[in-house]
């Protein structure tokens, strides 16, 4: 147990450091009025109507943008569960790739394709002779609640479709042997069966929705903005203003706990009761004696429209938008984002962002992996409720109230004294962390410590025996949290937005430079390149680990 509480002080002293000292010292600015502590910029901010038409609001979109991402997603998830067809693991696949992309790639997409100039438009206005563009939802609330619900109904289609293939089968089937009808019978007994796992997927929708800063920040400004959008207009606006963007920092905070707690005792603990026994028999989708089965295709081809187009229209207006002086295809966008040169509206060069972006993912996934493995390591040896929420803390805490408390935090002795760059990856690392430990955890907790034993009887010290023996075992849920770590950080702009500055800037936040600025090429270039390191990244490293553990293992 001593061993255990010395490895504690690990995490324990860099988390007081990069994260408990500085949510205090929001605390104590948001709280502080005269030399005193007190509530009354707290009461006073939420007297306020523009905080107050935030708060309504951001819980409004999250509500609409949930409900839409069940529209589209329960389909899908019904579409995969129940029938089979060519290419079919190959669209469950490709189902998450919404959720894995960097959120202001999804509002780039978005702007492109449905904006009045956009794809859309200009496919509808050629093939029905309009002079003005029949689709008008950007800069609207709608913008907003659609690019959530694209980003979010993979979840809820995931959510459906793991719940109905560990449903049993047999009580469907005799419910139709009683004589209940298809609709009748999933009403009464599929629909019941699923809706635990329908309501835990909607109450995570709404809290990602809820939190939400990109999108909502792209898509809707200060005009359609949530709470995290007016923490950051406060903190990095026009009107600076920290002690109000920490006492609505604050109600952030206090709204994302209570949601986070609301989802896990009345929606994350939900689960369809796995009963064993046959699969669910999926049907033949192309069935002369059920042609009625074709019209799926009117929920697939808008489906495909809205997850397709936005990314199809990013990468292609990577070479399709045209370029000064010349006429597209063409790499000019491409050639610009390599370019060392210095960009007015990025207060940085391309090519800097390329290079921090790259920088920060690789020490914040060296740093998560590193603290990880140590958090995972006590909450091995310890079982204390307290210690686990301790170590576990920033995964309670929304990115662009840690991105403040870190903009303040860095600004004096002694994290001042290092530069911007590590600001945003001790961000990072905090953000990232905990789903390294959640990949790591239930791995460790399942070795068996015979093999541990049987390293320390031959001989092996602690630290050898780790690194010859559990090490090894822990390879591939290392490899991967690690893999899904230098996505997370190389996609993350919240935090960003708060941390940037001159010569400091990341992929995310070029992009997000250009599409204000609108230039649509090079953000689109800048998305694509951001697309593309992610994969071949991701790909990398599980390439590198199987060789790693090939040789380990020989």
């Amino acid at each position: 147990m001593g061993a255990g509480w010395a490895l504690a002080l690990l995490p324990l002293l860099f988390l007081g450091l990069a994260f408990f000292w500085p949510l205090l010292d929001v605390l104590r600015l948001g709280l502080e009025r005269d030399g005193r502590l007190t509530g009354e910029r707290v009461l006073g901010l939420l007297s306020d109507p523009y905080v107050r038409r935030l708060l309504l609001f951001t819980l409004g979109q999250a509500a609409l943008s949930a409900l839409l991402a069940l529209v589209l997603g329960f389909p899908l998830g019904w579409f995969l569960t129940r029938y089979r067809f060519p290419g079919r693991t190959l669209l469950r696949s490709v189902t998450i790739v919404p959720f894995v992309l960097p959120s202001i790639t999804v509002a780039l997409g978005f702007v492109l394709f449905f904006g009045r100039s956009g794809y859309l438009n200009r496919f509808l206005m050629d093939l029905l002779g309009l002079r003005e563009p029949p689709i008008r939802v950007l800069y609207t609330l709608w913008a907003v609640v659609l690019a959530h619900a694209f980003y979010n109904a993979p979840v809820v289609a995931r959510f459906v479709n793991a719940s109905w293939e560990g449903a049993d089968p047999s009580l469907p089937e005799a419910a139709r042997t009683l004589g209940a009808g298809p609709l009748r019978t999933f009403l009464t007994v599929t629909l019941p069966l699923l809706l635990p796992s329908v309501l835990s997927a909607l109450a995570l929708v709404f809290v990602l929705c809820t939190l939400s800063f990109s999108i909502p920040l792209a898509l809707g400004g200060a005009r359609y903005a949530t709470v995290e959008v007016g923490v950051y207009l406060y903190a990095r606006g026009v009107l600076v203003d920290f002690p109000r963007a920490a006492a609505l920092a604050m109600v952030t905070l206090v709204l994302s706990l209570a949601l986070t707690y609301l989802h896990l005792r009345a929606g994350g603990g939900l689960a369809v009761p796995q009963r064993g026994g046959r699969p669910v028999p999926r049907l033949p989708l192309f069935s002369r004696k059920r042609p009625i089965r074709a019209l799926w295709l009117l929920y697939l081809l808008p489906a495909a429209l809205v997850f397709l187009g936005p990314i199809g229209a990013i990468v292609a207006d990577s070479f399709l938008h045209p370029a000064p002086g010349g006429a597209p295809p063409t790499l000019h966008w491409y050639r610009m984002i390599v370019s060392p040169a210095w960009n007015p509206f990025l207060e940085s060069s391309p090519w800097g962002a390329v290079r921090t972006s790259l920088l920060v993912a690789a020490g914040a996934t060296a740093l998560a992996l590193l603290l990880g493995l140590s958090v995972a390591a006590v909450l091995r040896r310890i079982r204390s409720r307290l210690l686990e929420t301790l170590l576990m803390a920033p995964l309670a805490v929304s990115s662009v109230v840690l991105g403040l408390a870190l903009l303040l935090a860095f600004r004096r002795p002694p994290l001042s004294a290092l530069g911007g760059e590590w600001a945003i990856v001790v961000a990072h690392t905090l953000i990232v962390y905990p789903f390294v430990v959640r990949a790591i955890r239930p791995l460790w907790e399942g070795l068996d410590p015979a093999l541990v034993e049987a390293a320390r009887t031959l001989g092996a010290g602690p630290l050898r025996a780790f690194r010859t023996v559990t090490l090894p075992l822990l390879g591939r849920g290392v490899l991967a949290a690690g893999a899904f770590a230098f996505a997370l950080s190389l996609g993350e702009m919240t935090a960003v937005a708060m941390l940037s500055g001159p010569g400091v800037m990341t992929m995310p936040m070029a992009i997000y430079s250009f599409l204000a600025s609108r230039d649509f090429g090079a953000a689109s270039a800048m998305a694509t390149l951001l697309m593309a390191v992610t994969a071949l990244v991701a790909w990398g490293w599980d390439w590198a680990g199987s060789r790693w553990l090939g040789r380990t293992r020989a």
